[in-house]
Parts: structure tokens; sequence; C-alpha cells
């Protein structure tokens, strides 16, 4: 294993702008979770460890403390420093500052290397009793913002990384370079090699099977997997019925057609037509899709011969969200499973992709949920009215594409409902939302209103079954609006 730092996770959202920072430096940085066991730290081999935690005020807890006895380099940054604090025997007590803009003042050392005073948002700085052999490492408005005891390589920051913040970046480049030793290696042709690496590794002289949803997470990972395994690799593809306008056919285009891979192509509309009938609550049409496909999967895995691994298609966005694979529709035979993708976000996802060669049509296609169409359309779930629905999501598509802002945009999409005391006619809803941050709220985009106009105009011709086209304005959070 290539030299690296551990980031214990105690905020979602600082510890995925932290790993973002050093990736992009090509610093190799691991998420795990705060409360990982010391035997686990041990096993990773690391150079150093950060502790990510928030602004919100807080003191984590749940970290084993035997790590401080092991004589790693630590940063503590944000409420972890506060926790740090107390460990080492000092005390952090009530707030002291609170979502003010101060002027920071740094102790010269390693870890301030060409950082110079600057201003900071400081938000829930707490009064600090350090611990015995502290030195004050910050300051601001005459309260300790950050301490060290450096002869121990422990080091605490009041206040985390933020969005173009170079002096944050400074100090976090400061502490895996200077303080741990870590060199610049991880780049997307590493981790590549990696990958492929690990999946022969695993599957040996066998066979693996991987489920492909259409989306781009399953499909990169079939890809790493056909290089790594070439013929070995087996994907199944289950054409539900709920994508978007000519997206199954385009997954074969390229996947199959293209790329070489060996892919089963399940024709399965009729059955997830059937399974949804009727229903009209979101979890009913969830639970009625998930089952449907698990049985879809399991029918054509047993039809398959023999395999040694699965490989799933988990990204660090799942296991920060919590999602759990193994509760997942998909294939879950008794067998050891491989997941290339897990420390990737979804955007070094795309990356990796342009690594690969995998063209803008597919990597620039926009994230799209497991329940596909189901939950776009509010009511019963039909052929007709999924027709209606795929029509209209690609000219909104295409008037996007052509205003040229399908690169500015989080998500973009058409909602289908019904109208009111009518059985043939519908109404459609447009969503459009932008987004700087992952963990942050999506607003509705201030979209032309020439465009919108185009937009109706062309649904309305097209689809006369449409009698009227509305724009939402409600914001959304970013993992809600995953759900549509």
């Amino acid at each position: 294993m290539r030299d690296m730092v551990l980031i214990l996770n105690f905020d979602d959202a600082c510890t995925r702008a932290i790993a973002r920072g050093l990736r992009a430096e090509h610093v190799y940085c691991k998420i795990v979770p705060g409360n990982i066991a010391l035997e686990e730290v041990r096993a990773q081999q690391p150079l150093g460890v950060i502790l990510s935690g928030g602004v919100a005020g807080g003191v984590p807890g749940g970290m084993d403390m035997g790590l401080l006895q092991e004589g790693y380099p630590l940063l503590a940054m944000g409420d972890t420093a506060a926790m740090l604090c107390r460990a080492l025997g000092g005390d952090a007590q009530e707030t002291a500052i609170c979502n003010s803009i101060g002027g920071v003042a740094f102790a010269r050392c390693t870890l301030t290397e060409g950082l110079d005073d600057c201003e900071r948002m400081l938000h829930n700085v707490r009064r600090l009793r350090l611990p015995p052999g502290a030195q004050v490492l910050a300051e601001s408005q005459r309260e300790t913002v950050g301490y060290m005891l450096s002869e121990r390589n422990l080091y605490a920051v009041q206040f985390t990384l933020e969005q173009n913040d170079t002096d944050g970046m400074r100090l976090l480049l400061n502490f895996v370079l200077s303080v741990c030793g870590c060199t610049r290696w991880w780049d997307y042709e590493a981790f590549v090699g990696r990958a492929e690496e690990e999946i022969r590794r695993v599957v040996g002289d066998s066979r693996a099977v991987c489920a492909m949803t259409g989306g781009l997470n399953s499909g990169i990972t079939a890809l790493l997997a056909h290089r790594a395994l070439g013929d070995r690799l087996q994907c199944i593809f289950v054409d539900t019925g709920l994508l978007r306008e000519n997206e199954a056919a385009q997954v074969m285009r390229f996947y199959h057609d293209q790329m070489g891979l060996s892919i089963v192509n399940v024709q399965a509309q009729e059955r997830f037509t059937q399974a949804l009938s009727g229903l009209v609550e979101p979890d009913d049409k969830r639970r009625a899709i998930g089952q449907t496909l698990q049985a879809v999967m399991d029918e054509t895995l047993a039809g398959m011969g023999e395999f040694a691994v699965i490989l799933r298609s988990t990204t660090c966005d799942d296991v920060l969200r919590g999602v759990n694979p193994a509760r997942k529709p998909g294939l879950h035979a008794e067998l050891p499973v491989v997941e290339p993708l897990r420390e990737l976000f979804k955007d070094e996802v795309r990356r990796v992709g342009e690594y690969l060669n995998v063209p803008a049509e597919i990597l620039g296609r926009q994230s799209f949920p497991s329940s596909g169409l189901a939950l776009r359309i509010l009511g019963d779930v039909t052929p007709a009215r999924l027709q209606t629905l795929r029509a209209a999501d690609l000219i909104f598509t295409e008037e996007i594409a052509a205003a040229g802002l399908n690169k500015r945009l989080w998500q973009y999409f058409a909602l289908l409902g019904a109208l009111p005391g009518e059985d043939t006619r519908v109404i459609i809803a447009l969503r459009a939302m932008q987004s700087s941050d992952p963990a942050q709220l999506a607003h509705a985009a201030r979209l032309p209103f020439d465009l919108l106009e185009r937009v109706t105009d062309r649904i309305r011709r097209e689809r006369p079954e449409v009698a009227h086209v509305l724009y939402d304005l409600n914001p959304s959070s970013r993992s809600t609006g995953a759900e549509w």
C-alpha cells in the first residue's frame, strides 16, 4: 500500500471538502468512521490521521482514544479540536466566538509554514483550557482557536476547510506533506491500476458478475472489471421500462457494442408495469420496484452458471449517506464482493470515466434514482404516462442543452401529474436546480423566460395530452432530490 492519511469522519460535509481537497493535490486519503476500531487503524498503516469535525458547536464522541498513544501525527479540525483537548487533559467550555469573521494569528511551526495571518469565518469557537504541555497555535479575538503539542505531532484548529479556502488547504498540505511525510502519488491512473489489481486478486482465475443499472457508477464499475478480467466478467442489465428516452439502447450501444462487455439484456418492462399497476404512494412504488428487480436478478443469475465474485458500484456518497448495498435490490448471492468505487465521490467517478475515454454523452448524463421514472409520475404508473413523461423530459433536456445551461445546473427533469377530474389529460411540472455543495440545499434555477416558453410550446404541441406545463420553484436538499 502506498502512503496515505486516514480521515476520521465526524461531519460528512467537512469530510467531503477535506478529502476532495487533498485528492485534488494528489495526496491519497481514505475516509473511515469516527469510531473506527484501533486495530483497523493499525491495519491501514496510515502516515497520519485527520479528525474531521463540523462547526455546529458540539463535542463529538466515540473515538477510540487509544489512537492517541499510537504515535500517529494527528490534526483535529472543527468540533473535534474540543474533543481532543478534553482527551489530552484540558477542557473545552462555553462558546466564546460564534459566527463571526475574525483575524487569526498563527504561531510559527511546521504546520503553518508559508501561512500568513488571515481572516476566517469562526462559527462556534469554544473557550479552551489547554492540556499540559500544549502551546497556542492560533488566536483570534483573544481566544485560542488552535493549539499544538508539537513534540507529539498533535495539532488542532477550531475551524475547518471552507470553499475556495487557500489558507485552509495550505495548512492541510503542510500537515500531510511536511508533518506526515506523504507524497503526491495519487491520480486517476493510479486509482485505475489499483482497482484492476484488486479485482484480479479477489477473482483469481474464476468469473465475476456485475449488475448494470444504466447509471454511470455501475457502468464505470463494469468497465474497470472488464479491463481486469476480460471475458471472465458477465454483466446483467435489466430494462425495467422506467428509464429515460433511448437510455436502455444507449447503454447497450456503448458498453456492449463499442466496449465489448458481455451483457445479458433482460427485457422486463411489462413485469415492472404490472408490479406498479394501481400503486400511488412513493413507498409502495419503491417496494414494488425493489422486489421485482430482486426477483428478476435472482432468476437471471440462477441460470448463468458459477461465479466467484460480485462487483458492486457503491460510492463514497453512498457510504456517507448510510446506504447499505446489501439491502438494495441486486445481486446478493453468498459470494465475496468487490466495490472498486467505494472511496470515490460522484464527480471523481466522472473523472475516472474521462481517464477511461468514456464519451461525453455517457459521462454528462444526469444522475438517476433507482426508482427510475416511477416516482416522477404522481399517481398511477402506466405505459401511456411513462411515454408522455419520457417525451416531455427529453424536450426539456434538449432545450436546456441548446441554451448552453446543461453544465451549469445540478439537476433538471420533468414530472407528471394528473389533471383533476380527467383520465386522459395530464400536467407536466419542470424542475431545474442549482447547488454548489453536495451537502447543501438545492435551489430552483432562474431559467430564462423565453427558454421556459419554448419548452412549454414544444411539450404542448408534441404531446396533446398535456394540458398545462408548470415550473416548480420549491427548493430541496441534495439527498431528497436524489429520490427524483
